[in-house]
């Protein structure tokens, strides 16, 4: 894989095991073709025809990438999960002077710790399951 042991021992593997329990199908580094270049997804979970395309990031210099490349898969949502909250409060920032609305239309940015919950709690309870 791709990222260092925090960005795939710590962050992906655990999101991909919850959504597992869960009853979510996940794949890991997911090619996406972006014009003439393959790019990777770090985790895909999908259930029902709902896909959720998970991009870890330990700060905000590749947000446009994972805009882009959530969109090349047509995923209903994107999660920018962030090791902490002050990582997530760049990104928002960012977020923000791209003038992309966080927590609508199904980009969330989110802590390693709330992505948990929001997979632990949240998604239980999806209408499509």
């Amino acid at each position: 894989m791709r990222g260092g042991y925090l960005h795939n021992a710590i962050m992906i593997s655990v999101l991909a095991e919850l959504f597992e329990l869960e009853g979510w199908h996940t794949d890991q580094e997911v090619p996406i073709r972006m014009g003439s270049s393959i790019r990777f997804v770090d985790l895909v979970a999908e259930r029902e025809g709902h896909s959720i395309a998970i991009e870890a990031e330990s700060s905000p210099k590749r947000i446009e990438g994972d805009l882009d490349k959530a969109q090349a898969m047509g995923a209903q949502e994107l999660w920018i999960v962030t090791p902490t909250a002050r990582i997530a409060a760049g990104v928002r920032r960012k977020l923000d002077r791209l003038f992309v609305p966080v927590n609508r239309d199904g980009l969330f940015v989110l802590t390693q710790g709330a992505a948990t919950e929001r997979v632990m709690n949240k998604l239980p309870h999806f209408a499509g399951s």
